[in-house]
């Protein structure tokens, strides 16, 4: 993809994370969003196949940033995911009640996977573990950590980013304690 195909992706984005968090309540069409970004919906449709083609792009795009401003630690990419959830509060919102919530879940939980991955590979005794070994791990930690957030996503964000990065650190870190300890 060309820096023009690039940077007119993240026209449409922007202009849907400004209309989401001016009226996150309303329906948003690909219309708007065209209008918004100085285009029209034939140059959307160029770029995107759809409404949730153009989400997946914006969530999929902030979660690279996130994992490459971090340390390379779980901890790290969590604390910096729920920070920018809590401050794309709308968006998130949006995101995960979309119709197509399945789709931003699914590719959040592969996402924290490949950090899970990463740290496992990188720390003993999980190092030495044999690849299937490891792997299995990473599923569960992942699976365990999305449902997490997804019950944080359901009750509205109720609770602070600091608050839930507490205590999912903490259940992560007793759950790999423990797993150390096998």
């Amino acid at each position: 993809m060309g820096r023009g195909e690039d940077s007119t992706r993240q026209a449409f984005a922007d202009a849907y994370i400004k209309l989401q968090g001016a009226n996150p309540e309303s329906r948003i069409s690909v219309k708007d969003i065209s209008a918004a970004a100085g285009f029209d919906r034939h140059t959307f449709y160029y770029h995107f196949t759809g409404l949730q083609d153009l989400v997946s792009w914006i969530f999929d795009r902030e979660f690279s940033r996130i994992m490459e401003d971090s340390d390379g630690s779980w901890e790290a990419v969590l604390l910096k995911f729920l920070e920018y959830a809590d401050s794309n509060r709308a968006l998130m919102l949006a995101l995960t009640h979309s119709t197509k919530h399945m789709e931003i879940i699914v590719l959040l939980k592969r996402r924290i996977k490949d950090v899970m991955d990463l740290y496992l590979s990188l720390h003993q005794p999980f190092s030495q573990m044999p690849d299937d070994e490891r792997c299995r791990i990473s599923v569960f930690m992942a699976g365990g950590t999305v449902a997490f957030l997804r019950e944080w996503f359901s009750s509205g964000m109720e609770k602070s980013s600091a608050e839930t990065y507490a205590e999912l650190r903490d259940i992560v870190g007793c759950c790999l304690s423990g797993f150390q300890r096998m």
